[in-house]
């Protein structure tokens, strides 16, 4: 869900630049550790290394690289991780639902609690792509059939 990605590393950055009440109390995420939390929240528990690594191919980061990302992220409050024999299990203590709360006070506070203005934000400020925004009319068209 490409527009799920999009809106949610929106909205965090706005959450990073405005601060919302909660994400004081937590270090700021890098863009490529929210990638990494976004993946660990789209698998289901227990997360291995191994999974992660999966989820991220295409980034085609050495596992190195995601390791130092995963221990700067326990470190900074967002997981915790546990031994199954030699393997490390990664948990997050944030969970997505955390994101998505904040998003709403940002959109409220930020944008008049308007979705569309937030969208014409993401359009004008060159975020969005016409192919995009087809695939954004699509999804709304089935949503709005589904009702």
């Amino acid at each position: 869900m490409w527009y799920y990605n999009l809106i949610t590393t929106k909205i965090v950055m706005l959450l990073k630049y405005y601060g919302g009440e909660n994400m004081k109390d937590l270090p700021k995420l890098s863009e490529a550790e929210l990638k990494i939390m976004m993946a660990i929240w789209n698998e289901e528990n227990p997360v291995y290394l191994e999974n992660i690594i999966e989820s991220l191919k295409e980034e085609n980061w050495a596992e190195s690289t995601i390791r130092n990302f995963l221990a700067r992220i326990i470190e900074k409050g967002y997981l915790e991780t546990k031994k199954d024999g030699r393997k490390n299990i990664y948990y997050p203590l944030i969970t997505e639902d955390y994101i998505n709360k904040e998003s709403k006070g940002i959109i409220s506070r930020l944008y008049d609690n308007s979705l569309k203005k937030f969208v014409v934000e993401l359009y004008e400020s060159d975020s969005l792509e016409y192919d995009d925004l087809v695939e954004l009319k699509k999804y709304l068209d089935e949503k709005i059939d589904e009702r």
